[in-house]
């Protein structure tokens, strides 16, 4: 046993989710509990991908906690780096490092009804005792492979972009990067200058728009440390563009997002003279459908001499590349797949066993969560950043945040012995709601995209502003709960 006796919570995961539980348990004077996290560091995705260009694509001031903002950001959207350096110190500033178990997986966890308590298994066959299980695993967090003949055949060096290989020498080689998405408008750039030549495989063209990123000045970091209250006046100017201006393009046919459509065209336009090249990166679907992606440098990257875009189709890898449907063969040094995660899979290496047997296994297949914390058939258990509580519009600490209250007050009155469940009438109004909801949106059109499952449903997304979800997760509504024991 990791604990002598049974714990009152055990979180897995030690990301921005996990670490946010953690200080809110804390503070409300909960110090038995245990951060289980299965590698030997912290800051969750951003301890994963360290991939060459890592960047957040939400501004900084927004993309860190409300009640620890950080002065010290060098730039408005801010490296993997400092946001992992950041995750640290606030893990230093709340005294959580005590509660911290380093490259402790947890695998599997049985709710036992007569005790009331759930028994987690490591992967080291250690067991752990608690009466509540608070998962905060990001739905980023398992790199997506894709499926294509031959990938074990290459004799080079492969590698993910969550699963990078700093050992691996890339200067003066020939790198062939599968994908065109979020990691790799960040690391095609990095990549194009130090190798021999960059080949991006690009299966869509996505819509790219300015990060307008820059570094902060010297006045501006002096004022944010010296004067506290401009770094909440940024954050708060940054979050209401994001909620009342950029959500909007999200809505079918609205007038935000005809304009977002215009401004991406001119810019597109505006870097590839060459028209051939400029067909090949122009989406044939609306914007919003997927991922808007934001870079400064993407397309002057593929101006380059040494970057070649390729939007053929793969047949296969071969041992010294790749091979296309149109019989052409791409000799690469190096591959990386830059393909993204298994992001409508939740918690895929996680066996939960809960009321009557009740498999998250199963639930996996549809899921479905209360309020995007709660699932059913699952007692005393509760998931950060569940189903339907992403954002393709702002910064998921806000999310996460509007969360913890609920968490704490689930926790502080479910006394010992006993155990809340969610009724399932609750469930299915829920989440009847959100997808009439979603089904109005851009992202129910008809492209293909990591929100959606392969029926069309979109686990993924919450179809309001943060500040709504916010609002409804303050109190508990005990009516749509059973309290059992």
């Amino acid at each position: 046993m990791l604990a002598d006796q049974p714990l009152t919570a055990l979180i897995i995961g030690a990301g921005f989710a996990g670490i946010a539980a953690a200080i809110k348990l804390r503070q409300a004077g909960i110090t038995d509990f245990i951060i289980a996290e299965k590698t030997d560091g912290i800051s969750g995705t951003w301890y994963d991908n360290a991939y060459p260009g890592a960047a957040c694509d939400v501004p900084s001031h927004l993309y860190s906690y409300s009640f620890a903002p950080n002065p010290h950001w060098s730039r408005r959207f801010s490296p993997a780096s400092e946001i992992r350096k950041y995750v640290e110190d606030v893990v230093v500033k709340y005294g959580l490092a005590k509660h911290i178990r380093p490259l402790t997986e947890i695998t599997s966890a049985i709710f036992d009804e007569k005790r009331a308590l759930w028994t987690a298994q490591t992967k080291d066959g250690e067991q752990i005792e608690a009466r509540f299980l608070i998962t905060s695993v990001a739905v980023l967090g398992t790199p997506q492979f894709p499926d294509i003949k031959g990938m074990d055949s290459f004799k080079g060096p492969t590698m993910h972009s969550a699963l990078w290989d700093h050992s691996v020498d890339l200067a003066n080689k020939r790198i062939a990067v599968i994908g065109s998405a979020a990691s790799a408008v960040q690391i095609v750039p990095k990549l194009a200058k130090i190798c021999a030549r960059v080949l991006v495989l690009q299966r869509t063209a996505n819509w790219i728009v300015p990060r307008m990123d820059r570094p902060y000045s010297k006045f501006e970091k002096t004022m944010f440390r010296y004067l506290p209250f401009t770094m909440k006046l940024t954050r708060l100017a940054m979050q209401a563009y994001l909620e009342h201006v950029f959500f909007r393009v999200f809505k079918k046919q609205g007038q935000v997002n005809g304009i977002f459509k215009r401004n991406a065209d001119k810019y597109r336009a505006r870097k590839i003279k060459d028209e051939n090249l400029r067909q090949k990166l122009t989406p044939d679907y609306p914007i919003g459908c997927k991922r808007v992606l934001l870079s400064d440098d993407f397309y002057d990257t593929l101006l380059r001499d040494n970057v070649d875009l390729i939007t053929d189709e793969i047949e296969r890898i071969t041992a010294d590349g790749i091979k296309l449907k149109n019989g052409q063969d791409i000799k690469a040094d190096i591959l990386v797949y830059a393909t993204g995660f298994k992001t409508t899979e939740f918690l895929p290496y996680l066996a939960l066993t809960g009321l009557g047997g009740a498999k998250l296994s199963d639930w996996r297949k549809s899921p479905k969560a209360h309020k995007g914390l709660v699932i059913e058939n699952m007692p005393n258990a509760l998931f950060l950043l569940g189903p339907n509580t992403g954002l393709g519009h702002a910064s998921m600490i806000l999310m996460i945040e509007a969360q913890t209250p609920s968490m704490l007050q689930l926790i502080q009155a479910t006394k010992k012995g006993q155990y809340f469940t969610v009724k399932p009438e609750a469930v299915k109004a829920y989440n009847r709601d959100i997808q009439a909801r979603l089904a109005t949106s851009i992202w129910a059109t008809s492209c293909q995209s990591w929100y959606k499952t392969k029926d069309g449903t979109i686990p993924i997304l919450w179809p309001y502003p943060a500040y709504t979800y916010k609002r409804m997760m303050r109190k508990v509504d005990w009516d749509e709960y059973t309290v059992s024991g």
